[in-house]
């Protein structure tokens, strides 16, 4: 990775040093928090200055999660942290960028800028949290949620599934 190179005069940064004030906001035994945690303690392990860190963010969940990081960072628009962290990085290259999105961010609405992230090849930081549904809108379908998942926003998945199926088997038993 092209990051910042730490001054060696400087005192290594710990992991507490990157907690904030901020209280976090996450359901009781939500995986975003370990996540937190982790990144928190592996962060000083990179030897980079905390001012030159940038966590962006879109909207859902995980992308509270500038607020929770002492460093410099964005909560951005529904699907666009991809345009922005690519922003980031064209115009500031030294900078270790991180990009915290879920799935429904990243992968749905923001899907055509995260694939030219991924196209351009930018030296980032990806923070993908996948939970396999819009957890901030309290249980819509997301674009990795499991077929026939049922959800508010798709209370007959069972059914339309079924009807599927049943169709398909009419379909084959007609060819035969």
């Amino acid at each position: 990775m092209s990051e910042v190179a730490s001054n060696p005069s400087q005192p290594k940064m710990t992991a507490k040093e990157l907690v904030t004030d901020q209280e976090v906001r996450w359901c009781p035994g939500c995986g975003d928090y370990s996540i937190l945690k982790q990144v928190q303690t592996v962060i000083p392990e990179l030897g980079i200055p905390r001012e030159n860190i940038v966590f962006v963010s879109g909207i859902g969940c995980s992308s509270r999660f500038p607020y929770y990081m002492e460093t410099f960072g964005m909560h951005s628009i529904h699907g666009r942290a991809a345009a922005i962290v690519s922003g980031f990085k064209a115009t500031r290259p030294e900078l270790s960028v991180w990009m915290v999105s879920g799935d429904g961010d990243s992968l749905s609405i923001g899907g055509n800028h995260f694939i030219h992230l991924l196209r351009r090849n930018f030296d980032i930081n990806l923070l993908l949290f996948n939970n396999e549904i819009y957890g901030l809108t309290k249980g819509q379908y997301s674009p990795t949620s499991e077929v026939g998942k049922i959800t508010k926003s798709t209370p007959l998945a069972l059914l339309i599934i079924l009807l599927i199926r049943l169709h398909w088997h009419w379909v084959l038993m007609e060819l035969l």
